[in-house]
């Protein structure tokens, strides 16, 4: 077996399941590979999911132990109650050492929090963010936005001290489950309780002697509440049930009025219970996943600033959710039954900073009607974030601008599905009858977009100079035009310096009439970055174009990673000749090097010829390879690329249906798989 060493930091990274397994035989010593241990062992460290601090740990607690004592501490390690292990504590220190290390009280009050959630389970931030702002956990932090920063800071010091580690996104983080175990132990001391695998909850309740501040009870299987709640100074309570069946009694918050956050996940509510009324203090609302028809009483918190019904099956939101004059987050999202709000709800929350509708609401109507109208955005004057689909550009009011949005997911026409994927949290998706409606509103969100989303543009010609007449995109990361049956090109010769200087990806689909990406009159001076960030094209069914990129513009592709060309039957080159001359004359381009590009698929291209590169095929040397001959060895025969073309990091090259005889072989040293089809 092979060797591993190991330094003490062993907070710090993950090890793989042979690693785990050489790192507690080595501690534990012959025992791991007697028969009465081994099966253990292999749970034990399974357990321990690749943490070496807890593998160190439960292997120091458990050298020289009997079977029964490995037993008991896979017993505790499913339960989650690692301090249960005799041996443990004292070397669990380190992990304590690294929670007493943090600087402040506001990391240490967030590393409590992650101990309230389910083991196990990813950490959303905006959860987080939510109660720590129902609870008031941070200084200088008034707004959303200031909060929210604050938070993802916090997070980073955990990860920096390995009590978090990276998530999915970076809307989630993970803690592992025997930190989370000394999380959960920590919070009770400061009485927040995470109450784990029982049956009897008021039995469990009975147990609690001191007044507990939080209380938290993560999908567990519990089929009866008490009567009351009855802790009068719980400022927080989060219950999160798949159990459909179990109901919350009338009375359960009689008394409650320190309660700061209240989260119910999962329930389903025949009415929410009346003593809710009696939260008169309650900050943070959440009643996600729930099965829920009437939510009028919820206007009887006036204190109340967070509130998130996502994933509920409201059908309305009722008029006095309007009386939450506080209120500076709603999350409506994925309310896909909501088809009623009642007017002048959502322009009488003018502290609003946060709002949330994808997926939900889409019945918006012009102002004076019996439903909501976008003209009430205007009336919020702090919205910061706002997402929200809007299947009829003809209801929006020319003079709405959203100058001060951080964040948004905005869909405007019918044509877009809200699941679709999301680049940034900076979105619009546009789908356009009339120029008209672009007005100067939305002309100011598109400066400030950085993925941009463009279907059936009617009346467009040239995109760049039509959608933004001034500034161009200096924001814009991605950017996806489809179905635009009148584009002639993306960015024509009126093109300013700077256009895309930050575009990363570019999609061009069904635009049956674009001629090219960029107008060959388009001039770039030496310090314009446009393109210059480009990573991935995927042009497709573009059938006019002849060639996609004037050859001036070459120097600054040199960040591509993937290109995919397909169904473009009249496509002769890559790179437009009517630019190369004027190129070599100022000898700007004696040579290209795609250093970074390791995926090119040219498919269904029957008119390409030539890469555009060169004019002229290089001549064959003696001893070398000049190329790959599709069928025959024709004297003269047109190369795809050549010397002056250099794909250093290729390994995936597809060429399909296309025009050409020859390929200069030598341009690519790293490929592992090719194929080339001719038509």
């Amino acid at each position: 077996m092979q060797s591993y060493e190991y330094s003490e930091d062993f907070l710090d990274w993950l090890l793989s399941n042979e690693e785990a397994s050489h790192l507690f035989e080595k501690i534990v010593g012959h025992s791991a590979k007697k028969s009465d241990f081994e099966t253990i062992g292999v749970e034990i460290v399974a357990k321990c999911g690749g943490l070496p601090i807890a593998i160190k740990t439960i292997a120091n607690a458990l050298k020289n132990k009997s079977p029964r004592i490995w037993k008991d501490a896979v017993n505790q390690l499913s339960n989650s109650n690692p301090r249960k292990i005799q041996g443990m504590d004292a070397d669990l220190s380190s992990i304590e050492l690294s929670y007493e290390f943090l600087k402040c009280k506001e990391v240490k009050s967030l590393f409590q929090l992650c101990g309230l959630l389910k083991d196990g389970s990813r950490i959303a931030v905006d959860d987080l963010l939510r109660y720590v702002m129902g609870l008031r956990l941070l200084t200088n932090a008034d707004t959303l936005e200031a909060a929210r920063n604050r938070v993802h800071t916090l997070i980073d010091n955990l990860k920096s001290a390995s009590l978090l580690f990276d998530g999915d996104s970076e809307d989630h983080a993970k803690m592992h489950r025997i930190i989370h175990a000394i999380a959960v132990s920590i919070a009770a001391e400061k009485l927040l309780f995470n109450i784990q695998n029982v049956a009897d909850l008021k039995e469990e309740l009975d147990k609690i002697d001191e007044a507990p501040t939080a209380i938290s009870i993560p999908f567990r299987g519990i089929y009866e509440l008490p009567e009351r709640l009855g802790f009068l100074k719980l400022k927080l309570f989060l219950f999160f049930t798949e159990n459909l069946s179990l109901q919350i009694p009338d009375p359960f918050f009689e008394g409650m009025t320190e309660l700061r956050v209240l989260d119910l996940t999962g329930f389903r509510f025949h009415s929410l219970p009346s003593s809710l009324g009696c939260l008169i203090n309650l900050r943070t609302l959440s009643l996600e996943n729930c099965l829920v028809v009437d939510v009028a009483i919820i206007g009887d918190l006036k204190k109340l600033e967070i509130l998130s019904l996502k994933h509920s099956s409201i059908e309305q939101l009722p008029r006095e959710i309007g009386q939450l004059t506080c209120l500076k987050l709603l999350d409506l999202s994925n309310c896909s039954k909501l088809k009623e709000i009642r007017p002048n709800v959502i322009s009488n929350l003018t502290r609003l900073e946060e709002l949330y509708m994808g997926n939900s609401f889409t019945q918006w109507k012009v102002e004076g009607q019996s439903n909501a109208s976008l003209g009430e955005l205007k009336q919020l004057s702090r919205l910061t974030t706002l997402e929200v689909h809007i299947p009829d550009a003809q209801v929006m009011p020319q003079d709405l601008v959203f100058v001060e949005l951080e964040r948004f997911r905005i869909c405007i026409g019918d044509v877009w599905s809200w699941s679709d994927g999301y680049e940034t949290s900076k979105t619009l998706k546009l789908q356009l009858n009339n120029s008209t409606y672009l007005g100067y509103g939305m002309k100011m969100l598109l400066k400030r977009t950085e993925d941009l989303h463009l279907d059936e543009l009617a009346g467009f010609k040239n995109v760049v100079h039509e959608l933004d007449d001034e500034e161009g995109f200096a924001r814009l990361r991605h950017l996806h035009v489809h179905n635009g049956p009148e584009i002639l090109h993306i960015l024509n010769s009126d093109g300013r310096v700077g256009t895309f200087p930050l575009l990363e990806s570019l999609f061009l689909h069904n635009l049956i009439n674009l001629e090219k990406v960029c107008d060959g009159k388009v001039r770039l001076n030496e310090d314009d970055k446009s393109f210059s960030n480009l990573r991935i094209i995927k042009v497709e069914g573009c059938h006019r174009v002849k060639h996609l990129f004037p050859f001036s513009l070459v120097k600054n592709l040199l960040q591509l990673q993937k290109v995919k060309v397909t169904d473009c039957t009249n496509l002769k080159l890559i790179v437009g000749k009517e630019s190369e001359n004027s190129a070599h004359k100022n000898g700007s381009i004696s040579g290209v090097y795609f250093r970074k590009l390791h995926f090119l698929k040219l498919q269904h291209l029957p008119q390409l010829t030539s890469s555009g590169f060169d004019l002229e095929t290089p001549t064959n040397t003696q001893g070398s390879n000049p190329g790959i001959i599709a069928e025959g060895d024709p004297k003269d025969f047109t190369s795809l690329f050549n010397e002056r073309v250099v794909f250093p990091s290729l390994k995936k090259l597809k060429l399909s249906s296309i025009n050409v005889e020859k390929i200069w072989l030598n341009s690519f040293s790293a490929i592992e798989s090719w194929v080339v089809q001719k038509k």
